[in-house]
């Protein structure tokens, strides 16, 4: 590049076989190999234009390294729905549900009082016969006594029951459930990840108490969701994977989750899980943790509260068990074992735990917790664990507060940490504005003169990829005379307003009382109503209250609506969620705009954009939530790639642009809202492809491609509001339906789940042009009649029709069905023939709607209504348009 030129601008000409590189505002270039195992030479092109005109391309050649981490960044594939304005998750419901309300009041149905009315013996009314009689649990006023209610709710769910269902168990606030058995059966399984089976409350009052065990284990299930709910004996999984525990109170007995893909705690609480004193005089070094996961991969715990597990107030520090259980080092609040992945941990209150406040030794991106009153705050290993070395994920751990040292003391046995701050152990780590402060209160010279050991405020023995860590009056210590905790990046700070900023005076000017303590202080925050949302406390709070006193900069630009993707080379440079990736360094809000310009973006969170860029050769994963469109979505000339997998969802209100926006759905869900009439190449292999809504228009352009893989996926269309929902295809569209061994999907209307109704209230309609691919390579259902298309309204005919796989044994008839609005495949014995007819006539036949035929011929235009050419040369490789 000739460095004596101005330069106008540089692109990407030929990208890299590996990974992905754009170019940012400033004409410098990213490389980012984050999700790619790929290491050893690297090579691609890139073109500098000058302000005087001239052009250069250029090639650079990298040699790319293995990542120091094995598992490098995670990426933020978990588990998590939409959540609607106060950050409550939504569930919807699938096509096999049903909901059973539960009570402990005196006005619950018993089996006594359903026999009399229905004229039985009390014998007679069984899970089975309440199953048959869906009226009894069906609602609040018919609310069934726990005993019949589980019989019913067992029969529903265990592996004689509905299969694959969206089931909700709502039991009534207000009281406590004991022994209702086994809550989630062997093997029971949510609809999908969209439609999950739920486990909830309802009236008013406190959450129900569920004083009975939940366990998922014996049979791989998943899709299970708990919420709003307070679990006091525990919770034990180890075969379901997808669950969601939110807005639950775990208290008394811990959670254990082992060996499952997928764990979300978001919005709860584990407190005070302790252990019962042994049957001897002595407590022998008890171990305790409120939640202990192993082997996870994908965990979200967010805007969470963990606090003062494993271990009592009235504990003795002789260990007697006259006292409830002592602390130990060997007991924490939350423990996430080093073979755990892809770890997000932020917006938590970590609190008073007995040792650790949290383990995230697998390696995450740990955001915004506040770590206060603990005997140790936070470790995290990177997967390095009984010498394994850095077999785990890199770590952010940005705008975090530790503050507090907890100092629990026991004489009878080795207490391990007093004071301990952070713990990195993993291999180039960033660290980035976290505060460190106060092991004891500077305003009190009886706990400073208690507190006469200060164990290491920051340990990082690989040292760090960056780290401005603030650490302030973190005790000298005076046992041992280490000197473990000096200040450091102090020099400019008010030193008079940082010994004022401390939990002390937090928790004082909450409460409106002088000296509250911590305990007092989280008391508070746990008693408030989980639905008070205007007084909530977060861990946004605290941690705004210690970086003003700090003079610690917040998170970004608040004010900016314009956001750009910019990766940062301190972090993955790939998640939506780091607010470093973006240009104002705060995350896009409702309303905003993006542009991610070109790079590849993993989604996981629920927002509503003005506008969205992707960029030429930009790739957009939702993982999760749902990402909302409601004006321009752009793709760059060169095309880009949106996919949706798990429960994530994207909704877009059109498309028009003259590029290819390719669209893949392996699972969630993509809705039009709007007119999508750009290039495009959708792949419908799971999930649900809504390809229009209320009053939108689909039109599948010449050179576009629909394909729909197999017999799982749900494509077409759904609403509310009965109006039109359209599907167009023009001429040079290609439509193919690639079989799996059972058959085919259909386009047709369907029930979402999106909305709360019986079926989809929309008029549905399909024009046909264009090509007809069938792919029957993989069919081994023998005869039988296929339902391809099936609307309201069908119009137009295919130019041409091409079966492949069909084999010698078989016929191939395509049956276009204009008096019944289908389109057909039948399959019968033969010679290998494929032959094409209609029923009926084209053209509005008079059960159509005029509103909906004007829709589905809006711009049609007049068909030619020769027959499809057939190709029934059976070829074996059919063309791929999706790869053009």
């Amino acid at each position: 590049m000739d460095t004596d030129k101005s330069v106008a601008a540089i692109e990407i000409s030929q990208g890299p076989e590996h990974g992905n590189v754009t170019v940012n505002p400033d004409n410098t270039l990213s490389v980012v190999m984050s999700g790619s195992d790929y290491s050893g030479p690297l090579s691609f092109d890139y073109k500098v234009s000058y302000e005087d005109g001239t052009t250069e391309v250029n090639s650079l050649s990298l040699d790319v390294s293995a990542p120091a981490q094995a598992a490098g960044w995670g990426q933020g594939q978990h588990y998590m729905l939409e959540e609607d304005e106060n950050g409550d998750i939504i569930v919807e419901t699938g096509e096999v549900h049903r909901k059973v309300y539960i009570s402990e009041s005196d006005d619950a149905l018993t089996r006594a009082d359903i026999a009399a009315m229905e004229g039985l013996e009390e014998s007679d009314i069984t899970g089975s016969w309440l199953k048959a009689n869906g009226e009894y649990g069906a609602d609040e006023e018919m609310a069934l006594s726990s005993d019949i209610g589980m019989e019913l709710w067992s029969s529903m769910t265990n592996w004689r029951g509905d299969g694959d269902n969206s089931h909700w168990l709502l039991f009534e606030k207000g009281y406590t459930y004991e022994d209702l058995g086994r809550i989630i059966e062997a093997g029971a399984d949510g609809e999908s990840e969209l439609h999950p089976m739920h486990i909830t409350s309802w009236g008013e009052g406190d959450r129900p108490v569920i004083d009975t065990k939940i366990v998922m284990y014996q049979a791989d299930s998943a899709n299970i969701v708990f919420s709003d709910i307070e679990l006091t004996a525990g919770v034990f999984n180890s075969h379901a994977d997808n669950t969601i525990f939110s807005d639950v109170s775990v208290t008394d007995a811990g959670m254990s989750i082992q060996g499952v893909d997928n764990f979300t705690f978001h919005d709860s609480e584990v407190t005070h899980v302790t252990r019962d004193a042994p049957d001897a005089d002595y407590w022998g070094n008890p171990r305790g943790v409120g939640m202990f996961v192993k082997g996870v991969d994908g965990i979200l715990i967010e805007g969470s509260i963990a606090h003062h597990n494993a271990w009592e107030d009235d504990y003795r520090t002789d260990g007697s068990t006259e006292g409830g259980m002592p602390p130990s080092m060997f007991s924490h609040n939350i423990y996430l074992q080093a073979d755990t992945r892809d770890v997000t941990f932020r917006d938590n209150i970590i609190s008073q735990g007995a040792s650790f406040g949290a383990h995230i030794r697998g390696g995450g991106y740990v955001e915004d917790n506040i770590f206060l009153d603990n005997n140790a705050a936070v470790d995290f290993l990177g997967g390095d664990y009984k010498n394994a070395g850095p077999v785990g994920n890199f770590t952010l751990f940005s705008d975090n507060v530790i503050t507090s040292g907890g100092y629990k003391t026991i004489e009878k046995f080795f207490i391990g940490a007093k004071s301990v701050g952070v713990v990195n152990d993993g291999v180039a780590t960033t660290m980035l504005d976290n505060i460190i402060a106060h092991m004891a209160d500077p305003n009190n010279p009886d706990e400073i003169a208690a507190k006469t050991r200060a164990d290491d405020a920051l340990k990082s023995p690989h040292g760090a990829a960056y780290d401005d860590t603030i650490i302030y009056n973190w005790a000298q210590d005076q046992e041992n005379g280490r000197g473990l905790a000096r200040d450091k990046n102090v020099d400019d700070l008010d030193r008079d307003q940082a010994d004022q900023t401390t939990i002390q005076n937090f928790a004082a000017t909450l409460l409106g009382k002088e000296g509250a303590t911590i305990g007092e202080l989280m008391d508070y925050i746990l008693t408030l109503p989980d639905t008070d949302y205007d007084d909530f406390v977060t861990a946004d709070d605290f941690i705004a209250y210690f970086q003003n006193g700090f003079g610690v900069t917040g998170n970004g630009d608040e004010a900016e609506t314009d956001h750009r993707f910019i990766p940062n080379n301190l972090a993955d440079g790939i998640r939506w969620d780091n607010r470093l990736n973006w240009d104002s360094e705060d995350v896009p809000d409702n309303g905003d705009s993006v542009n991610l310009a070109g790079n590849w973006v993993q989604y996981g969170a629920t927002t509503s954009l003005s506008n969205l860029t992707l960029g030429s050769g930009g790739k957009l994963h939702v993982n999760s939530g749902r990402l909302t469109v409601d004006d321009v979505l752009e793709t760059g000339p060169d095309g880009a790639l949106i996919s949706t997998q798990g429960a994530g969802q994207f909704w877009t209100d059109g498309y028009t642009d003259d590029a290819r926006l390719t669209i893949e759905v392996n699972g969630g869900r993509f809705a039009n809202t709007g007119d999508f009439t750009g290039q495009t190449s959708i792949h419908a292999l799971d999930g649900q492809t809504l390809l229009a809504t209320d009053n939108a228009l689909f039109t599948l352009q010449a050179g576009s491609e629909l394909r729909i893989e197999g017999s799982e996926a749900r494509v077409g269309f759904d609403g509310t509001e009965n109006g039109t929902a359209v599907f167009q295809m023009a001429d040079d569209a290609v439509l193919t339906f690639d079989s799996d061994e059972d058959g085919f999907s259909t386009v047709e209307e369907f029930r979402s789940g999106r909305w709360d109704q019986a079926g989809s209230d929309v008029q549905s309609g399909a024009s046909l042009d264009g090509t007809l691919q069938l792919d029957l390579s993989d069919y081994t259902g023998g005869a039988g009649s296929h339902t391809l298309i099936d609307v309201d309204a069908l119009d137009g005919i295919f130019d041409q029709i091409d079966v492949f796989g069909l084999g010698s044994a078989w016929n191939a008839e395509v049956v276009t069905d204009y008096d019944s609005d289908e389109l057909r495949l039948e399959i019968t014995a033969g010679s290998g023939s494929i032959s094409y007819s209609t029923i009926g006539d084209a053209g509005q036949g008079g059960d159509e709607s005029a509103d909906l035929w004007a829709a589905l011929t809006q711009g049609q235009g007049v068909f030619d209504e020769s027959p499809p050419v057939l190709n029934d040369e059976n070829y074996n490789d059919m063309p791929d348009i999706m790869a053009a």
